[in-house]
């Protein structure tokens, strides 16, 4: 993890405050507490200055640089430039040997060099050739060239702002709030992400209207003053479920890419560990690595006492199963709370109920000397773990004829779920047989939650835009599971993931994001995910054989998640919830339905769970209202 930010005058004429710079650089330093950089010129096309902003000189154009330390290249301000050419980068290239055998390049060459190397050789599509996670800016001083590049799907970030004929790029949102004149709150981002489960992000929009995000597998350059943002990777849909690979060829293809995968995200550095749920996915991924690493992995995993939440007896038999060292954390409501006030700065976004878990197996790793934590992201969105996609297996087998199997399907489901939860079943995937994806998510905003806005707020804020999610020449699983990479919970999983790993100087890692590993599973038809009633049919059968057999079986896994709103809310934090929904900045704020989200809290006292996620979301979102000085 490391922070870039840096601005360039899209007019030759004018002229920023140096001190600008270092202030934005400054409002990243957790995301890189081990080494600072900085270079500004003063013209265009004039020699870079080194030196640390002190004072209010005019500049043309700066970079800022805040370095982590991941332990395998030594940090020097020299690796970020050669012949014209300087580099931010936040990151890690998995292929680096090969690059560095095709270009030539000494073993001993640094990632930077590397990729500088790179640019030169080949250009703006050398990021084709990158396998890894990144988001990194070179300014070619030479052709007066700024190009910014995000991996293919944004586990790393980047954010920018065009205003008074400047450009300001930077890793998170928050660095560029100084220097944002505007700050008007996107109300339709704000409304959307308070009524849609887990869609935190959509398309390029922030919650604030001037700021922007780049968005994955995006290139961004400016020439001449002239910005231009264009695509250099996107999953292409004409090639979804057009695989003719066997199942049994696709699943043994699977496991050597998944396998192939973990070995690249793992290889430096040394002091790497595990996250470890208990489920397929992270236990998948302590086999794999256990057989790779000599000594014994370490992995960190939280647990609540709730029954629902609480997966020790699956974490145990998967350290046990592979020699692992396991830490347990069960964060406490009041430190639970804390983090939902003190993490909600670095996440840039109301905070996720699950986080205060989160932020607790992230800092443990960080504490006991890890730099980077492996994790499970993104195999749900690929082979169809999530309950949603059921319904839309089911609509497209209605839609296309496929009667027999989808009888076979129903029957298979009936005899797992109650009469009621297959009627439930039932209803759904007609509506998504139906209605394309954006109107499901429309009734979704309309039905699932109460409605916590006020009139005047919700004037500004209705008919948000959806029809992003809209793909109607692929199949319905198809169109869901690209949303849910792009559109909807994979985006904001990430957004989390790097935020709150960043808060305590740590770098994530998510092997199921391997590019070539989410071609396959694209490519593969349907049956080859579900099974109705379950998901992840391929991923099943590729572990089968690296998992312990209750793991692979078990039908109950719990979410990551904490008690926030089965529990606490009603208990523990039931006293500071009371206080912050009648505090004077609530009530005066004008964001809130004040009566509605009064009665919703009540019933919620007495039992009621079921608007517990939007009383958690009205309490998050407002936090972030006061955090960000909005009110």
């Amino acid at each position: 993890m490391s922070a870039i930010s840096g601005f360039i005058c899209l007019n030759k004429e004018k002229r920023l405050p140096a001190m600008r710079l270092r202030e934005i650089s400054d409002l990243g330093a957790h995301r890189g507490p081990d080494a600072t950089a900085y270079f500004t010129w003063k013209d265009a096309g004039s020699e870079a200055s080194t030196s640390t902003p002190t004072k209010d000189e005019p500049i043309y154009c700066g970079l800022g640089y805040r370095h982590l330390d991941l332990g395998h290249d030594e940090f020097n301000p020299k690796i970020l430039h050669q012949q014209g050419l300087y580099l931010l980068f936040d990151g890690a290239i998995f292929n680096a040997p090969e690059l560095k055998a095709s270009l030539a390049l000494d073993e001993d060459t640094t990632n930077s060099q590397l990729i500088l190397t790179a640019y030169q050789k080949w250009g703006d599509s050398f990021v084709n050739k990158l396998l890894g996670i990144w988001t990194l800016a070179i300014w070619d001083n030479n052709t007066q060239h700024l190009f910014c590049s995000r991996d293919r799907f944004g586990c790393k970030p980047l954010c920018y702002l065009v205003q008074d004929q400047a450009f300001y790029f930077a890793s998170e949102i928050k660095q560029l709030l100084p220097v944002l004149e505007n700050k008007e709150i996107n109300a339709q981002m704000l409304w959307r992400l308070n009524k849609v489960n887990g869609m935190h992000l959509y398309q390029d929009q922030t919650l604030f209207e001037q700021i922007k995000i780049l968005e994955p597998g995006q290139i961004l350059s400016i020439k001449h003053g002239k910005i231009q943002k264009e695509c250099y990777y996107r999953l292409d849909p004409e090639k979804f479920e057009t695989s003719q690979l066997s199942f049994e060829h696709a699943t043994e293809y699977y496991l050597e890419l998944f396998k192939e995968s973990v070995r690249l995200s793992t290889a430096e550095p040394a002091a790497i560990a595990c996250a470890l749920s208990g489920g397929l996915d992270s236990t998948a991924i302590l086999a794999i690595l256990s057989k790779l690493k000599s000594s014994p992995v370490s992995t960190f995993s939280s647990w609540f006492k709730e029954s629902q939440l609480d997966e020790r007896e699956y974490i145990s038999l998967a350290n046990e199963s592979f020699k692992a060292q396991g830490t347990l954390l069960a964060p406490t409501a009041e430190e639970a709370w804390q983090s939902l006030l003190d993490a909600t700065w670095y996440n840039d976004l109301p905070l996720g109920s699950g986080c205060p878990a989160q932020i607790s197996v992230f800092r443990a790793a960080q504490e006991q000397g890890f730099k980077v934590l492996i994790g499970g992201q993104g195999s749900d969105e690929l082979t169809a773990g999530y309950r949603h996609a059921q319904y839309r297996y089911l609509a497209d087998l209605a839609h296309s004829g496929q009667i027999p199997q989808l009888i076979s399907s129903l029957k298979n489901i009936s005899h797992a779920k109650s009469p009621a939860k297959l009627l439930s079943i039932i209803a759904k995937s007609g509506l998504s047989l139906l209605f394309p994806e954006s109107q499901l998510y429309r009734q979704e905003m309309k039905h699932l939650h109460f409605e916590p806005f006020s009139a005047d707020f919700l004037k500004s804020a209705k008919g948000a835009d959806m029809e992003a999610l809209d793909m109607p020449d692929i199949s319905r699983l198809s169109s869901f599971s690209y949303n849910m990479v792009y559109n909807t919970t994979l985006q904001t999983l990430l957004h989390f993931e790097d935020r709150m790993s960043a808060m305590v100087g740590l770098q994530s890692r998510s092997p199921f994001l391997d590019h070539r590993l989410v071609e396959l599973a694209f490519s593969l038809p349907s049956s080859y995910k579900l099974e109705p009633p379950q998901g992840k049919r391929i991923h099943r059968a590729a572990i089968q054989h690296l998992v312990p057999k209750p793991i692979l079986e078990r039908k109950d896994k719990a979410i990551f998640g904490t008690p926030f709103t089965q529990s606490w809310m009603r208990n523990e934090l039931k006293d500071r919830v009371f206080a912050l929904f009648t505090s004077d900045s609530f009530r005066s704020s004008g964001y809130w339905n004040l009566s509605k989200i009064m009665t919703k809290w009540q019933s919620y006292l007495n039992g009621n769970d079921k608007d517990a996620q939007m009383l958690y979301q009205v309490l998050a979102t407002h936090i972030w209202l006061e955090t960000f000085k909005i009110i």
